[in-house]
């Protein structure tokens, strides 16, 4: 018989409850409280997808949802930092041995921030590229020690990734409008002079959208990107939803005479259930994920689909609870206006986005069935 290995211990509770105890502040300051960043480093979860080589545990998907999801209920902003940081470890680890060297030689809880959106210059020169420009959207970029960026280099077939260090970048407040999630400092990072790039530090797109040529060892990497890249911006969501509900029905609790509050039981029970669909959902697509020698183009496709379906299901539920809340529970000090907010962010994200995925999945089940 074959043990498995045991999953990796996520300690989290302590970062939850230092998230929940901020998230007013969190919201009005525009980032992560150093506290919380410092206590979201000390979970573990960094380390997750980090390969084994250095201190990682080239984790399971289905092994890290219930920490991403309890920060995401303490505090959506906190969730969403840390679930996009946890996707970037796996990202990095397409580095090539001595990228991966640089990031983790001194251990692997580092916090990596980054965008799969191509924009800057990269021009190619001896032994790498030098790196300029604008990163819009950069969710944890001050807490981050380096950030991969994604680039189309002159002459190349498509768009690289590269890595830099946190000395080389600078920070625009360009998150300071956003309506929701406002507490992940989603900024957008500068390079204002050229930042030389060498070859062991990029990787192309091609080889994340297809998982091969892996310089790492591990089944989290056998994954294309796409396949599971939409459960990381929809367990923050589900954790916004999550923590409607509680806000919802505590405030149900504590004005039982507070007029809609009491006359939606339709609501809630229809909220409520979506919201255990859309878990449902992820869990699913997060355990076919850990399974790469069975992941068809069919499961990957459907994984891609269950992400925005849950997404849509989410975006639901919590706009149902919002509006059948009544003005006492929905009024812009309370919890459930700022769950409410993060969640309508959160479900914009074009990871989670409808059409793409529909079309991936539509293709993919017609070309089975000729």
């Amino acid at each position: 018989m074959t043990l498995m290995p045991s999953p990796p211990v996520l300690e989290v509770e302590a970062a939850a409850l230092s998230a929940a105890e901020h998230a007013p502040h969190t919201d009005r300051a525009g980032r992560l409280p150093d506290a919380v960043a410092e206590a979201l480093t000390g979970t573990g979860l960094l380390a997750h997808f980090v390969p084994r080589a250095f201190g990682g545990a080239a984790g399971r998907f289905d092994d890290c949802l219930p920490a991403l999801l309890r920060l995401a209920e303490a505090d959506p902003s906190t969730g969403w930092c840390a679930a996009v940081m946890t996707s970037m470890s796996r990202m990095a680890a397409y580095l090539p041995p001595a990228g991966q060297k640089a990031v983790w030689a001194h251990g692997p809880h580092v916090p990596i921030a980054g965008t799969l959106q191509p924009a800057g210059i990269a021009t190619p020169t001896r032994g790498g590229w030098l790196l300029s420009g604008r990163w819009p959207f950069c969710s944890g970029v001050h807490h981050a020690r380096w950030a991969l960026l994604s680039a189309v280099p002159e002459g190349a077939p498509g768009p690289r990734f590269l890595l830099v260090p946190r000395s080389a970048w600078t920070t625009e407040p360009t998150w300071s409008g956003a309506v929701g999630l406002r507490g992940t400092g989603s900024d957008t990072l500068v390079l204002d002079t050229e930042v030389f790039v060498p070859d062991g530090r990029s990787f192309t797109r091609e080889q994340l959208f297809t998982a091969v040529d892996l310089p790492a060892d591990g089944d989290c990497y056998r994954v294309p990107h796409e396949a599971i890249s939409g459960l990381f911006f929809a367990v923050p969501l589900l954790g916004a939803a999550r923590a409607a509900l509680n806000a919802w029905t505590a405030a149900a609790s504590r004005h039982p005479s507070a007029g809609s509050l009491r006359d939606s039981d339709a609501a809630l029970a229809t909220a409520s259930g979506k919201i255990d669909a859309a878990d449902l959902l992820l869990r699913r697509a997060a355990r076919t994920c850990d399974e790469p020698d069975a992941l068809t183009a069919l499961l990957a496709a459907r994984c891609r689909r269950d992400h925005a379906t849950a997404a849509g299901l989410l975006n639901e539920a919590v706009q149902a609870l919002f509006h059948s809340a009544g003005v006492r529970a929905t009024s812009g000090t309370s919890a459930l206006s700022r769950l409410w907010r993060d969640a309508s962010t959160a479900a914009l994200h074009p990871a989670l986005a409808v059409p793409p995925a529909a079309q991936e999945y539509a293709t993919s089940l017609l070309r089975r069935a000729e």
